[in-house]
């Protein structure tokens, strides 16, 4: 019936307006969680049957433009399990000649606080939020996904029925009406700055440089410069050499402004820790924690 529905809609829509983009309905489960199958086959089942239903006289291929997901971090499970859920999904949308097929994520978040519906052993500060945050973009967007939607901007209140529950604390700036705060949290700061140094990069061409023991290294070109995004999700620090430099000096900008809460964030300019490294031979060595870094050549 779904597969029904989205057919006569996309009909509709695009005879009103050729230009319109047609998601289908965001697939929300991810690997590892509870109704993991049980999501995948229902989709899968939209698949089939969107196939046997198509009209191939009219020239349509699928009778949607943009596969949808929905991904959430409540678990710090995220980032080890983006790459096989997508998997997953492209070999299904495979299965059907569908593996140009854009995929978007138009739901993502996590949260910062006490909500009352999270473990204790869960709940997590403004600084832990923002750091799942950089991650989720840069590797979302390293792997395929064409546009990546923070849920909502400012906190809800009540949402759902529940006072400060978990959807209440995943905004990027505080609603009084939960708490009395109402300042930007760091998470606001960060995508500001990440929004600052990626605006204009080369979407299609993001290179992946490492992904293995535990550190992540991704490569944006931005007018014809490299910029690099890295952390390292170790409990120790660890060495980093990243090859192909072509400045003697890179500046590396931590992700994450230097403070407890966005509240004593009073110069933006002067929020986030940077340093300048001296390369050799090409090379720049740096030491990475858990805080998400940019390096650019200067």
């Amino acid at each position: 019936n779904y597969a029904k529905l989205l057919k006569d809609s996309y009909k509709i829509i695009k005879n009103s307006n050729s230009n319109a983009k047609i998601l289908m309905a965001g697939m929300s489960d991810q690997i590892g969680l509870p109704n993991e199958q049980k999501s995948y086959n229902y989709y899968s089942s939209i698949l089939k049957e969107l196939k046997l239903i198509m009209d191939k006289h009219e020239g349509a291929s699928q009778y949607f433009d943009i596969f949808d997901i929905h991904l959430y971090n409540f678990k710090d499970a995220q980032i080890q399990n983006t790459v096989p859920h997508l998997k997953k999904i492209k070999d299904e949308l495979k299965t059907y000649g569908w593996e140009k097929t854009p995929i978007w994520m138009t739901e993502t978040a996590d949260f910062s606080g006490e909500p009352i519906d999270q473990p204790k052993n869960l709940q997590k500060n403004e600084t832990q939020q923002t750091k799942n945050l950089i991650k989720v973009y840069i590797y979302s967007l390293a792997h395929g996904i064409k546009k990546i939607f923070w849920i909502t901007l400012t906190e809800w209140s009540g949402f759902g029925g529940i006072k400060n529950g978990v959807w209440d604390n995943v905004g990027l700036i505080n609603n009084p009406l939960n708490d009395g705060k109402s300042h930007k949290k760091l998470s606001y700061y960060t995508y500001k700055k990440m929004v600052e140094v990626l605006e204009g990069s080369d979407w299609d061409n993001i290179q992946t440089i490492q992904e293995k023991d535990g550190v992540y290294v991704y490569k944006f070109m931005k007018n014809g410069k490299p910029v690099w995004v890295a952390w390292n999700d170790n409990d120790t620090e660890k060495q980093l050499t990243i090859s192909g430099v072509n400045s003697s000096s890179v500046k590396i900008t931590e992700a994450v402004p230097k403070y407890e809460t966005g509240k004593e964030v009073t110069n933006y300019s002067a929020a986030f820790k940077t340093e300048t490294k001296q390369t050799s031979g090409g090379k720049l060595t740096i030491t990475l924690n858990e805080t998400p870094v940019f390096a650019e050549e200067i």
